[in-house]
């Protein structure tokens, strides 16, 4: 299989070209993340300290890698009084589980748990893997997380519940997938605030070919989960207008070997022997997407995420190469527990791939 030879994009990536020279056009427009600093992020967090004694601020923890050290940044490092806000993602690993329990203990601050009522995320994911079969196409693998997108709203009012006026995210940059872009026909390098709008025009484009994903059971969900998809979307933005939301690796740069030695260190923290990576592991979904994408393209956002990594100077191609060969193996026993969990099988997934 032909890859650049700058990153570890292969052929099959979607939109991919390749100059005479073997790289490819994902590389050659690609500019490096800008950083805003750890000064600016000091500003925000200090106009935001609580002289009462209250909650200075949100963190939103999966008990994945980066949130967890979002956490112990905020709270050790920056001496800030954090309010741990988790969503029982009824798909959470539990190593995932168990990790929220450690670093919450560890670091003595308080958490809040949430779930969706009525099983209404299982539904929602049997629903669209069941629309995805009949007509399988890797723009639409995204949607496997909409159960995901509705949870602003509810994030959003604990923040108003307890008076706090400021969330801050685990959210690493290098994780906004180039190919997920130019599947539904967006620039791999448009802006997040515009990525928003253009990725609602792509999907509603998707779904047009596909009325299967429209259910009037689920309309409201729907619609909700396009309003508060993320803190850009304009639900969010509308009920959040007084609360301010920022991404920690946005201001610092992100380190995985710093990121992974403290939290296992300090925390407690500790990841599965599969799938082999310390990346996603925390959502068992990802496990499906990883299939989906491995079966209708050839490639999981891994290959993107180690692709920008190079180009950042974080990892070595050969590394890179490395990983892949072990992190893009097939877990199936974990897909087959997420169908299980949502009353499906593998062949009522597969049937028209």
């Amino acid at each position: 299989m032909k890859r650049c030879v700058k990153c570890v994009l292969s052929e099959r990536t979607p939109y991919i070209e390749f100059d005479s020279n073997g790289i490819c056009n994902y590389c050659k427009t690609y500019k490096q993340f800008d950083y805003y600093g750890e000064e600016k992020l000091q500003e925000i967090l200090n106009r935001h300290r609580n002289a009462s004694g209250n909650h200075d601020c949100i963190v939103n923890i999966s008990g994945g890698r980066d949130s967890s050290y979002a956490l112990l940044k905020l709270a050790r490092d920056y001496g800030m009084k954090v309010l741990a806000v988790n969503y029982q993602n009824p798909f959470t690993h539990k190593q995932a589980k168990e990790n929220i329990r450690n670093i919450t203990q560890v670091l003595g601050v308080d958490l809040v748990q949430f779930k969706l009522k009525d099983c209404l995320h299982e539904e929602i994911l049997k629903r669209n893997i069941k629309a995805w079969s009949k007509r399988p196409t890797a723009a639409m693998i995204p949607v496997m997380c909409v159960g995901c997108k509705i949870i602003w709203r509810k994030i959003l009012k604990i923040a108003r519940k307890y008076d706090i006026h400021l969330i801050v995210n685990g959210g690493n940059p290098l994780e906004y997938t180039a190919f997920k872009k130019e599947l539904l026909k967006v620039s791999r390098d448009a802006g997040l605030k515009s990525t928003y709008l253009n990725n609602i025009r792509g999907l509603l484009g998707e779904v047009l070919k596909n009325i299967s994903y429209i259910s009037l059971k689920h309309l409201s969900t729907t619609i909700e989960a396009f309003l508060f998809a993320n803190q850009y979307s304009i639900g969010s933005r509308v009920i959040g207008h007084r609360v301010e939301v920022v991404d920690l690796f946005h201001f610092v740069k992100w380190n995985e070997r710093e990121v992974v030695s403290r939290i296992k260190t300090e925390l407690n923290w500790s990841c599965p022997a599969e799938p082999n990576s310390t990346w996603r592991f925390d959502c068992e979904i990802s496990h499906l997407k990883d299939y989906l994408y491995l079966k209708t393209i050839g490639m999981t956002e891994k290959d993107d995420f180690y692709s920008k990594m190079i180009r950042e100077d974080l990892i070595s191609r050969e590394d890179a190469l490395m990983r892949l060969k072990e992190e893009n193996k097939l877990h199936m026993d974990t897909v087959e527990t997420v169908l299980n969990k949502v009353r499906l099988n593998i062949p009522e997934l597969s049937r028209n791939l």
